[in-house]
Protein backbone atom coordinates (compact mmCIF):
# COMPACT_ATOMS: atom_id res chain seq x y z
CA UNK A 1 0.00 0.00 0.00
CA UNK A 2 1.57 3.55 -0.92
CA UNK A 3 2.13 5.30 2.29
CA UNK A 4 -0.16 8.16 4.12
CA UNK A 5 1.07 11.44 2.52
CA UNK A 6 1.91 9.86 -1.12
CA UNK A 7 0.20 9.58 -3.69
CA UNK A 8 0.08 6.56 -5.55
CA UNK A 9 -0.69 5.04 -8.68
CA UNK A 10 -2.76 7.63 -10.65
CA UNK A 11 -1.67 10.59 -8.70
CA UNK A 12 0.61 13.29 -9.75
CA UNK A 13 3.35 12.75 -6.90
CA UNK A 14 5.03 9.36 -6.20
CA UNK A 15 8.03 8.98 -3.85
CA UNK A 16 11.16 7.58 -4.82
CA UNK A 17 14.60 6.25 -2.32
CA UNK A 18 17.59 8.40 -2.63
CA UNK A 19 18.70 8.42 -5.46
CA UNK A 20 19.38 10.51 -8.54
CA UNK A 21 17.32 10.00 -12.53
CA UNK A 22 19.20 8.13 -13.84
CA UNK A 23 19.22 7.84 -18.00
CA UNK A 24 18.37 4.87 -20.04
CA UNK A 25 20.41 5.30 -22.47
CA UNK A 26 23.35 6.06 -20.26
CA UNK A 27 23.08 4.15 -17.41
CA UNK A 28 25.33 0.38 -17.27
CA UNK A 29 24.98 -2.25 -14.58
CA UNK A 30 28.34 -3.29 -13.62
CA UNK A 31 27.34 -5.90 -12.54
CA UNK A 32 24.82 -5.15 -10.15
CA UNK A 33 22.88 -7.64 -8.30
CA UNK A 34 19.18 -7.94 -8.92
CA UNK A 35 17.10 -10.92 -8.46
CA UNK A 36 14.30 -13.17 -10.48
CA UNK A 37 10.16 -12.82 -9.64
CA UNK A 38 9.48 -15.63 -7.11
CA UNK A 39 10.24 -15.98 -3.45
CA UNK A 40 9.10 -18.88 -1.21
CA UNK A 41 7.69 -16.95 2.00
CA UNK A 42 4.35 -16.71 3.35
CA UNK A 43 4.23 -13.55 4.46
CA UNK A 44 4.91 -9.93 2.76
CA UNK A 45 7.26 -8.41 5.26
CA UNK A 46 9.09 -11.37 5.25
CA UNK A 47 10.03 -11.39 1.44
CA UNK A 48 10.62 -7.47 1.66
CA UNK A 49 12.90 -7.70 3.94
CA UNK A 50 15.27 -10.61 2.10
CA UNK A 51 15.33 -8.27 -1.05
CA UNK A 52 16.01 -4.86 1.00
CA UNK A 53 18.88 -6.51 2.77
CA UNK A 54 20.47 -8.12 -0.25
CA UNK A 55 19.64 -6.17 -3.32
CA UNK A 56 19.34 -2.32 -2.51
CA UNK A 57 20.42 -1.13 -6.31
CA UNK A 58 18.10 -3.24 -8.10
CA UNK A 59 15.17 -4.41 -5.77
CA UNK A 60 12.24 -6.25 -7.43
CA UNK A 61 8.50 -7.25 -6.10
CA UNK A 62 8.14 -10.82 -5.35
CA UNK A 63 5.60 -12.86 -6.48
CA UNK A 64 4.64 -15.04 -3.68
CA UNK A 65 3.28 -18.37 -5.02
CA UNK A 66 2.99 -20.22 -1.42
CA UNK A 67 0.42 -17.66 -0.52
CA UNK A 68 -1.84 -18.47 -2.92
CA UNK A 69 -2.58 -19.99 -6.50
CA UNK A 70 -3.27 -16.16 -7.73
CA UNK A 71 -0.07 -15.67 -7.20
CA UNK A 72 1.24 -18.97 -9.59
CA UNK A 73 2.90 -17.50 -12.55
CA UNK A 74 0.13 -17.87 -14.94
CA UNK A 75 -2.58 -16.95 -12.96
CA UNK A 76 -0.73 -13.90 -11.52
CA UNK A 77 -0.91 -12.21 -15.15
CA UNK A 78 -4.25 -13.75 -16.14
CA UNK A 79 -7.02 -11.34 -14.67
CA UNK A 80 -8.88 -9.33 -17.33
CA UNK A 81 -8.25 -12.02 -20.13
CA UNK A 82 -11.42 -12.65 -22.22
CA UNK A 83 -13.01 -15.93 -21.68
CA UNK A 84 -10.75 -16.55 -18.85
CA UNK A 85 -12.60 -19.22 -16.62
CA UNK A 86 -10.60 -19.96 -13.12
CA UNK A 87 -10.73 -22.52 -10.51
CA UNK A 88 -8.60 -21.33 -7.67
CA UNK A 89 -9.50 -24.70 -5.00
CA UNK A 90 -8.80 -26.54 -8.05
CA UNK A 91 -5.99 -24.68 -8.49
CA UNK A 92 -6.15 -24.32 -12.68
CA UNK A 93 -7.51 -22.08 -15.23
CA UNK A 94 -8.67 -22.57 -19.18
CA UNK A 95 -9.83 -20.10 -21.70
CA UNK A 96 -13.32 -21.08 -22.45
CA UNK A 97 -13.43 -19.48 -26.49
CA UNK A 98 -17.06 -21.76 -26.84
CA UNK A 99 -18.89 -20.19 -24.53
CA UNK A 100 -21.50 -17.94 -26.01
CA UNK A 101 -20.16 -14.70 -23.85
CA UNK A 102 -16.51 -14.91 -25.35
CA UNK A 103 -17.87 -13.12 -28.43
CA UNK A 104 -18.88 -9.99 -26.49
CA UNK A 105 -16.05 -10.41 -24.07
CA UNK A 106 -13.39 -10.81 -27.04
CA UNK A 107 -14.48 -7.02 -28.47
CA UNK A 108 -14.73 -5.55 -25.11
CA UNK A 109 -11.30 -6.55 -25.09
CA UNK A 110 -10.16 -5.07 -28.21
CA UNK A 111 -12.12 -2.26 -27.37
CA UNK A 112 -9.89 -1.28 -24.08
CA UNK A 113 -6.73 -1.99 -26.24
CA UNK A 114 -7.79 0.28 -29.04
CA UNK A 115 -8.76 3.13 -26.58
CA UNK A 116 -5.34 2.32 -24.95
CA UNK A 117 -6.74 1.82 -21.51
CA UNK A 118 -4.36 0.54 -19.80
CA UNK A 119 -5.64 0.80 -16.15
CA UNK A 120 -8.00 -1.59 -17.34
CA UNK A 121 -5.56 -4.12 -17.08
CA UNK A 122 -4.47 -3.58 -13.66
CA UNK A 123 -2.71 -6.21 -11.87
CA UNK A 124 -5.37 -6.01 -8.07
CA UNK A 125 -4.11 -6.36 -4.92
CA UNK A 126 -5.50 -9.64 -4.11
CA UNK A 127 -3.29 -11.22 -7.15
CA UNK A 128 0.06 -9.15 -6.37
CA UNK A 129 0.34 -8.46 -2.96
CA UNK A 130 3.80 -8.16 -3.25
CA UNK A 131 3.60 -5.58 -5.72
CA UNK A 132 1.23 -3.57 -3.67
CA UNK A 133 3.09 -3.50 -0.71
CA UNK A 134 6.71 -4.19 -0.74
CA UNK A 135 7.69 -0.89 -3.06
CA UNK A 136 6.43 1.59 -0.31
CA UNK A 137 9.06 -0.41 2.05
CA UNK A 138 12.00 0.74 -0.16
CA UNK A 139 11.68 4.11 0.69
CA UNK A 140 11.03 3.57 4.31
CA UNK A 141 14.85 1.48 4.34
CA UNK A 142 15.60 4.50 2.40
CA UNK A 143 17.39 1.99 -0.11
CA UNK A 144 20.27 3.29 -2.54
CA UNK A 145 17.96 2.58 -5.58
CA UNK A 146 19.52 2.93 -8.76
CA UNK A 147 16.82 0.40 -11.19
CA UNK A 148 13.21 -1.02 -10.08
CA UNK A 149 12.79 -4.42 -11.56
CA UNK A 150 8.95 -6.05 -12.25
CA UNK A 151 8.48 -8.52 -14.22
CA UNK A 152 5.79 -10.63 -16.53
CA UNK A 153 5.30 -14.14 -17.60
CA UNK A 154 5.83 -14.22 -20.96
CA UNK A 155 4.16 -14.92 -24.18
CA UNK A 156 5.56 -17.97 -25.48
CA UNK A 157 5.17 -19.59 -21.81
CA UNK A 158 1.72 -18.60 -21.13
CA UNK A 159 0.53 -19.39 -24.72
CA UNK A 160 2.17 -22.89 -24.05
CA UNK A 161 1.12 -23.35 -20.57
CA UNK A 162 -2.73 -21.71 -20.51
CA UNK A 163 -5.26 -23.90 -22.50
CA UNK A 164 -8.78 -23.87 -24.12
CA UNK A 165 -10.76 -26.30 -22.83
CA UNK A 166 -10.32 -29.27 -24.76
CA UNK A 167 -6.30 -28.97 -23.51
CA UNK A 168 -4.92 -27.29 -26.23
CA UNK A 169 -2.69 -24.67 -25.69
CA UNK A 170 -4.01 -21.37 -26.78
CA UNK A 171 -0.77 -19.78 -28.42
CA UNK A 172 -1.56 -22.49 -31.19
CA UNK A 173 -5.32 -20.36 -31.72
CA UNK A 174 -4.71 -17.55 -34.07
CA UNK A 175 -7.06 -15.34 -32.31
CA UNK A 176 -6.26 -16.07 -28.48
CA UNK A 177 -2.05 -15.98 -29.66
CA UNK A 178 -3.07 -12.58 -30.58
CA UNK A 179 -5.06 -11.80 -27.22
CA UNK A 180 -2.28 -13.38 -25.29
CA UNK A 181 0.24 -11.24 -26.78
CA UNK A 182 -1.39 -7.65 -26.95
CA UNK A 183 -3.07 -8.47 -22.86
CA UNK A 184 0.55 -9.24 -21.51
CA UNK A 185 1.95 -6.41 -23.00
CA UNK A 186 -0.14 -4.08 -21.70
CA UNK A 187 0.10 -5.94 -18.02
CA UNK A 188 3.92 -4.80 -18.63
CA UNK A 189 2.89 -1.35 -19.63
CA UNK A 190 0.56 -1.14 -16.50
CA UNK A 191 2.99 -2.59 -14.25
CA UNK A 192 5.77 -0.19 -15.73
CA UNK A 193 3.70 2.79 -14.88
CA UNK A 194 2.68 1.94 -11.57
CA UNK A 195 6.66 1.49 -10.64
CA UNK A 196 7.58 4.35 -12.45
CA UNK A 197 5.03 6.57 -10.53
CA UNK A 198 5.98 5.12 -7.33
CA UNK A 199 9.91 5.82 -8.23
CA UNK A 200 10.27 9.04 -10.45
CA UNK A 201 13.69 9.29 -10.24
CA UNK A 202 14.52 5.57 -10.83
CA UNK A 203 15.12 3.38 -14.47
CA UNK A 204 12.57 0.53 -14.15
CA UNK A 205 13.39 -2.37 -15.98
CA UNK A 206 10.80 -5.34 -17.00
CA UNK A 207 11.51 -8.67 -17.37
CA UNK A 208 9.33 -11.12 -19.50
CA UNK A 209 9.59 -14.67 -18.30
CA UNK A 210 9.89 -17.44 -20.52
CA UNK A 211 10.89 -20.77 -19.19
CA UNK A 212 9.27 -22.34 -21.97
CA UNK A 213 11.99 -21.21 -24.41
CA UNK A 214 13.50 -24.66 -23.45
CA UNK A 215 10.78 -26.15 -25.65
CA UNK A 216 11.24 -24.14 -29.28
CA UNK A 217 12.84 -26.55 -31.68
CA UNK A 218 11.40 -29.65 -30.00
CA UNK A 219 8.87 -31.68 -30.67
CA UNK A 220 6.86 -29.97 -27.81
CA UNK A 221 6.80 -26.66 -29.39
CA UNK A 222 5.81 -26.22 -33.11
CA UNK A 223 6.03 -22.52 -33.57
CA UNK A 224 8.06 -20.92 -35.89
CA UNK A 225 11.28 -18.89 -35.32
CA UNK A 226 9.46 -16.13 -37.31
CA UNK A 227 6.26 -16.12 -34.85
CA UNK A 228 8.42 -16.38 -31.68
CA UNK A 229 10.70 -12.92 -32.70
CA UNK A 230 7.58 -11.24 -33.61
CA UNK A 231 5.63 -12.51 -29.97
CA UNK A 232 8.26 -11.23 -28.26
CA UNK A 233 9.12 -8.28 -30.02
CA UNK A 234 5.72 -7.00 -29.70
CA UNK A 235 5.67 -7.72 -26.20
CA UNK A 236 8.98 -5.66 -25.40
CA UNK A 237 8.28 -2.79 -27.83
CA UNK A 238 5.49 -1.33 -25.19
CA UNK A 239 8.66 -0.91 -22.35
CA UNK A 240 10.02 2.52 -22.03
CA UNK A 241 12.42 1.72 -19.64
CA UNK A 242 14.80 -1.69 -19.91
CA UNK A 243 13.25 -4.56 -21.23
CA UNK A 244 14.60 -8.17 -20.07
CA UNK A 245 13.88 -12.20 -21.34
CA UNK A 246 14.16 -14.65 -18.53
CA UNK A 247 15.03 -18.08 -19.74
CA UNK A 248 16.45 -20.76 -16.84
CA UNK A 249 17.04 -23.35 -19.05
CA UNK A 250 18.64 -24.32 -22.60
CA UNK A 251 17.25 -22.73 -25.75
CA UNK A 252 18.30 -21.31 -29.24
CA UNK A 253 20.01 -18.54 -28.04
CA UNK A 254 20.03 -16.87 -31.43
CA UNK A 255 16.30 -16.35 -31.48
CA UNK A 256 16.15 -14.32 -28.20
CA UNK A 257 19.47 -12.42 -28.99
CA UNK A 258 17.97 -11.52 -32.29
CA UNK A 259 15.10 -9.84 -30.68
CA UNK A 260 14.99 -5.98 -29.32
CA UNK A 261 15.50 -7.20 -26.41
CA UNK A 262 17.44 -4.75 -23.51
CA UNK A 263 18.06 -7.92 -21.27
CA UNK A 264 19.33 -11.19 -21.47
CA UNK A 265 19.19 -13.35 -18.15
CA UNK A 266 20.31 -16.82 -19.06
CA UNK A 267 21.56 -19.56 -15.98
CA UNK A 268 25.05 -18.75 -16.07
CA UNK A 269 25.53 -21.93 -13.99
CA UNK A 270 24.65 -24.79 -16.11
CA UNK A 271 24.31 -23.66 -19.50
CA UNK A 272 26.87 -20.57 -20.25
CA UNK A 273 28.73 -22.94 -22.73
CA UNK A 274 25.85 -23.10 -24.53
CA UNK A 275 25.67 -19.63 -24.49
CA UNK A 276 28.81 -19.20 -25.71
CA UNK A 277 28.03 -21.70 -29.17
CA UNK A 278 26.42 -18.31 -30.40
CA UNK A 279 28.80 -16.11 -29.99
CA UNK A 280 28.51 -13.70 -33.23
CA UNK A 281 25.18 -13.25 -32.54
CA UNK A 282 26.06 -12.39 -28.94
CA UNK A 283 28.82 -9.95 -30.11
CA UNK A 284 26.37 -8.03 -31.72
CA UNK A 285 23.67 -8.10 -28.85
CA UNK A 286 26.81 -6.59 -26.64
CA UNK A 287 27.81 -4.19 -29.33
CA UNK A 288 24.62 -2.67 -30.06
CA UNK A 289 24.46 -2.24 -26.04
CA UNK A 290 22.69 -5.39 -24.57
CA UNK A 291 22.90 -6.47 -21.32
CA UNK A 292 23.71 -9.86 -19.86
CA UNK A 293 22.33 -10.85 -16.75
CA UNK A 294 24.29 -13.86 -15.27
CA UNK A 295 22.27 -16.14 -13.17
CA UNK A 296 25.13 -17.70 -12.01
CA UNK A 297 24.25 -18.11 -8.42
CA UNK A 298 22.25 -21.62 -8.77
CA UNK A 299 18.60 -21.93 -7.46
CA UNK A 300 18.54 -25.84 -6.46
CA UNK A 301 20.63 -27.65 -3.84
CA UNK A 302 24.27 -27.01 -5.69
CA UNK A 303 24.04 -23.46 -4.12
CA UNK A 304 24.79 -25.34 -0.55
CA UNK A 305 27.86 -26.68 -1.69
CA UNK A 306 28.98 -23.07 -3.39
CA UNK A 307 30.85 -20.12 -1.61
CA UNK A 308 31.21 -16.41 -3.14
CA UNK A 309 34.89 -17.74 -3.88
CA UNK A 310 33.86 -20.38 -5.68
CA UNK A 311 31.09 -18.94 -7.67
CA UNK A 312 33.66 -15.79 -8.52
CA UNK A 313 36.18 -18.31 -9.98
CA UNK A 314 33.48 -19.19 -12.33
CA UNK A 315 32.25 -16.38 -13.20
CA UNK A 316 35.80 -15.25 -13.75
CA UNK A 317 36.48 -18.10 -15.95
CA UNK A 318 33.25 -16.87 -18.41
CA UNK A 319 34.61 -13.41 -19.03
CA UNK A 320 38.37 -15.07 -19.23
CA UNK A 321 36.47 -17.33 -22.01
CA UNK A 322 34.67 -14.58 -23.83
CA UNK A 323 37.84 -12.41 -23.93
CA UNK A 324 39.35 -15.28 -25.65
CA UNK A 325 36.51 -14.86 -27.98
CA UNK A 326 36.79 -11.13 -28.67
CA UNK A 327 35.03 -10.06 -26.69
CA UNK A 328 36.20 -6.74 -24.75
CA UNK A 329 35.94 -7.60 -20.85
CA UNK A 330 35.54 -3.81 -19.73
CA UNK A 331 32.23 -3.84 -22.15
CA UNK A 332 30.79 -7.03 -21.05
CA UNK A 333 31.27 -6.46 -17.14
CA UNK A 334 30.24 -2.58 -17.62
CA UNK A 335 26.98 -3.88 -19.51
CA UNK A 336 26.21 -7.22 -17.12
CA UNK A 337 23.82 -7.72 -14.17
CA UNK A 338 24.63 -10.36 -11.59
CA UNK A 339 21.20 -12.59 -10.49
CA UNK A 340 20.61 -16.18 -9.38
CA UNK A 341 19.66 -18.30 -12.16
CA UNK A 342 16.09 -19.12 -11.66
CA UNK A 343 13.23 -17.87 -9.19
CA UNK A 344 13.17 -19.47 -5.46
CA UNK A 345 9.65 -19.90 -4.99
CA UNK A 346 9.72 -23.50 -4.74
CA UNK A 347 13.03 -23.59 -2.37
CA UNK A 348 13.15 -23.48 1.73
CA UNK A 349 13.52 -20.64 2.86
CA UNK A 350 17.23 -20.84 4.09
CA UNK A 351 18.29 -21.50 0.48
CA UNK A 352 16.43 -18.46 -0.63
CA UNK A 353 18.05 -16.30 1.71
CA UNK A 354 21.93 -18.14 0.89
CA UNK A 355 20.80 -17.30 -2.72
CA UNK A 356 20.25 -14.05 -2.08
CA UNK A 357 22.77 -13.12 -0.21
CA UNK A 358 25.60 -15.23 -2.55
CA UNK A 359 24.41 -13.08 -5.04
CA UNK A 360 24.74 -9.90 -2.92
CA UNK A 361 28.38 -10.70 -2.31
CA UNK A 362 29.30 -11.80 -6.03
CA UNK A 363 28.05 -8.61 -7.33
CA UNK A 364 30.48 -6.84 -4.36
CA UNK A 365 33.23 -9.38 -5.04
CA UNK A 366 33.23 -8.99 -8.87
CA UNK A 367 32.73 -4.79 -8.25
CA UNK A 368 36.43 -5.28 -6.22
CA UNK A 369 38.22 -7.41 -7.98
CA UNK A 370 37.89 -6.07 -11.51
CA UNK A 371 37.30 -2.43 -10.49
CA UNK A 372 33.82 -1.21 -11.34
CA UNK A 373 31.77 1.22 -9.66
Amino acid sequence: MVEPGTRGPGGKQGFSCMSTIIDKKTFTPQCMATGIGSLPHLRVEEAAEAIMSSLREAPFWPQLPNRSYLENMYAQYAEQFPGLIMDIPGKQMFVDAESPAFPEQLEAFYARIIADDVEYFAMSKTYAPGLWEVPPLWRKARLPVKIVKGQVTGPVSFGLTVTTADKKSIIYDQTLADVLVKHLAMKARWQEDFLQRLFPDQLVMMFFDEPYMVSFGTAFCSLSRETVVAMLDEAFSVVKGLSGVHCCGNTDWSLLLQTSVDVLNFDAYEYVDNLFLYHEDLHRFIDRGGFLAWGIVPTSEAVLRESTVSLFEQFAGQIAKLESMGFRREAVLAQSFITPSCGCGSLPVAWTEKILRLTDELSTMIRERYGLR
